[in-house]
């Protein structure tokens, strides 16, 4: 577990050991109306994917609670107590109607137990989010989620107080798609994997699982999980594409690979961007400095 170090960004807010407490602070708005001022604080810990927990008391049936993860979109996802409608959820902004949307929540503000120390779990695996509270799943959806530092958002008219933030990291996966044939196989072994370690990137192989029967559900689960999937292209493998078109549908960040002898892709997959290379030494070291480019660009590394 990973400890925070915290900074108030906005808002009035208590710093001591491993508590953070909201105080309320009431200030005109342009209209000469008395608002609640929310209260931004932000943290050290740079978080992409893994676990965080921590302890929440509020004084306040309708108070806010909510930490803020980054995405690729340009709309962050707030995951917490009071979203949208939601005791417990989901929620992430749209631009495009300038309003907050509910993703997936559950129970209402009236159930809220004035308080009561509530235990918060957060699990970011890929694209799977889930929210658990008093280990009790009350929210999940499918979002991209990138690497930025956490920040909690609070507002109410009475204190919040949590406790114990912790961060259990775990390492992004590659999900690896590529024909089962010894030089793909070399390329994997030799350029692929070497590459994501680098990366701390763990890989998962998809052509292993197809030998042992794989169903569907697994591909899918293993496409979701994975925090890129990098696809060699070349042969005209019904697998693989399948698993490029499922990574695409679901905006996952994918790297398409294929040898310059195919001189023509697939009229679905022409758009994209592909890593062009030739099969051979010169050409793999050519195809390694330009998968950790793209790399780079996903992970900010």
């Amino acid at each position: 577990m990973e400890k925070a170090n915290w900074l108030i960004i906005s808002g009035k807010a208590e710093l001591k050991e491993s508590t953070i407490k909201y105080i309320p602070l009431i200030q005109k708005n342009k209209l000469g109306i008395d608002e609640n001022t929310p209260s931004f604080v932000s943290s050290n810990i740079e978080f992409e994917a893994g676990e965080i927990s921590f302890k929440v008391i509020l004084k306040d049936k309708f108070g806010l609670c909510q930490v803020i993860l980054g995405t690729d979109t340009g709309s962050d996802l707030n995951v917490g107590i009071n979203t949208s409608g939601k005791l417990f959820g989901i929620t992430k902004f749209d631009r495009q109607s300038n309003k907050w949307e509910i993703v997936s929540g559950s129970a209402s503000a009236e159930n809220l137990e004035i308080g009561k120390e509530y235990n918060i779990r957060i699990s970011v695996n890929g694209s799977i989010v889930k929210l658990f509270v008093d280990e009790i799943q009350v929210a999940y959806c499918i979002h991209e989620i990138r690497q930025t530092q956490l920040q909690i958002v609070f507002s109410s008219v009475g204190e919040i107080i949590v406790k114990d933030f912790r961060v259990k990291k775990i390492k992004p996966k590659a999900f690896v798609v590529m024909q089962f044939t010894e030089e793909y196989n070399e390329l994997y072994n030799e350029v692929i994997k070497p590459v994501c370690e680098d990366y701390g990137i763990e890989c998962e192989r998809a052509d292993d699982y197809h030998t042992t029967n794989m169903i569907i559900e697994d591909i899918v689960a293993s496409i979701i999980s994975a925090s890129v999937v990098i696809a060699e292209i070349t042969p005209d493998n019904p697998n693989v594409f399948y698993e490029v078109g499922y990574s695409h549908a679901i905006n996952k960040p994918t790297i398409l690979l294929c040898e310059k002898k195919k001189t023509k892709l697939p009229f679905d997959l022409s758009s994209f961007r592909t890593l062009f290379y030739d099969n051979t030494i010169a050409g793999k070291t050519q195809v390694e400095k330009k998968l950790r480019k793209y790399l780079q660009t996903i992970f900010k590394k």
